[in-house]
């Protein structure tokens, strides 16, 4: 088994060829043991490579344990309520949300099975150790991938945060008048791009977001999402899925202004000018599609709430919270302002809530009419 991730892309390309852009970002970020997400090594907060909600504090737990209550007491309280979590990183707001539904709302616990979904042993053990104290007051599963999480019948609360992002994506770019797909190759021992005539399937796919054909245009498209959200309609009976990550719809993330696409490459919280290199040592990324989001929920049944920026959807969601007697910490004053503030999560990050069959008077506060 090689033991870096770059011997491994230089191996399958040497076997196999050119690999597509979503295959080598797959193996970078997902290989087993030393793939970029998969090794268990810390990449979020000060000492990882990049920030995430989460990484600045605990306030977001508190907002989503706020808003599975709300879930809760519309459905009056159900008698098993399953809350699921996938791409928990070392699970640090499975921690935050279970301490704050076991501090504000004991009334929930007994009612609560929580699951964790994390195909990456390194990572399942430390979600184990930070949570153990947790295991004798509500169950905690895991599961190593989607599919293995058995349908639930009851009420289930469904979460990610920054997941989506790290979809592997398909590159498409416009270039002598025509579409190609963009490949990975390897030349004297160096990674470099190959550019082949894009194919049927993602031509049909370029048409339907109506990318603009100008000479260099680099899009990136995520066919993943439709057999998440499939496999997430045959797991939920009824629940919501909430979604927290970057992006934009679909006429902003393809306008003729975004000519370079949004593919980004991060390290030591810096951007990388080459998303070919070091991999399996930094982060690569794109922006989330949240029409394609809603679209496709829509074909499984669900209802969609949103997308909203944060700045708007958690300063919703936090109104009782902020109209509590009792001021605030400045800790949490400052954490709040991390998720809410512009120059911070507040623009960038976007909220997404999709519904299934819950009745037409479900209301969620953090989307208020």
């Amino acid at each position: 088994m090689p033991q870096t991730v770059a011997s491994f892309l230089s191996h399958q390309i040497q076997s196999h060829g050119p690999l597509r852009f979503d295959q080598f970002m797959n193996l970078s970020l997902y290989q087993q043991d030393i793939g970029y997400y998969s090794s268990g090594k810390t990449r979020t907060g000060s000492q990882g490579d990049f920030l995430t909600p989460v990484s600045t504090g605990p306030v977001l737990g508190q907002l989503l344990s706020l808003q599975i209550s709300e879930f809760a007491k519309f459905l009056n309280h159900p008698t098993s309520l399953h809350i699921v979590e996938q791409g928990a990183d070392r699970g640090h707001l499975a921690h935050d949300i279970l301490s704050f539904l076991l501090q504000d709302h004991p009334h929930l616990t007994s009612s609560l099975q929580f699951h964790l979904i994390e195909p990456s042993p390194a990572l399942t053990q430390q979600q184990k150790k930070l949570l153990e104290p947790l295991f004798s007051k509500i169950p905690i599963h895991w599961y190593s991938d989607l599919s293995s999480l058995p349908p639930q019948s009851n009420p289930t609360f469904f979460y990610s945060c920054e997941l989506i992002d790290s979809f592997p994506v398909r590159l498409v770019r416009f270039q002598s008048g025509q579409w190609h797909e963009r490949f990975v190759t390897e030349t004297n021992s160096q990674l470099e791009w190959l550019d082949q005539p894009a194919p049927p399937e993602l031509l049909h796919e370029i048409s339907h977001w109506s990318i603009p054909e100008i000479e260099g245009f680099t899009a990136e498209l995520r066919p993943s999402v439709c057999p998440w959200i499939k496999l997430l309609s045959e797991k939920i009976h009824q629940g919501l899925i909430l979604t927290l990550d970057y992006g934009l719809p679909a006429p902003d993330l393809y306008h003729p202004s975004r000519s370079a696409g949004s593919l980004v490459t991060l390290r030591r919280h810096s951007r990388s000018p080459n998303p070919l290199a070091h991999p399996g040592e930094q982060d690569l990324t794109a922006h989330v599609n949240f029409t394609q989001l809603i679209e496709e929920g829509n074909n499984f049944g669900f209802h969609s709430f949103g997308p909203r920026p944060f700045m708007s959807a958690l300063t919703h969601q936090a109104t009782s919270l902020l109209r509590e007697s009792s001021p605030k910490s400045e800790k949490w004053t400052r954490n709040f302002q991390h998720l809410i503030h512009p120059s911070f999560f507040g623009q960038s990050h976007f909220a997404l809530l999709q519904a299934k069959n819950l009745p037409p008077a479900y209301r969620p506060s953090m989307f208020p009419i």
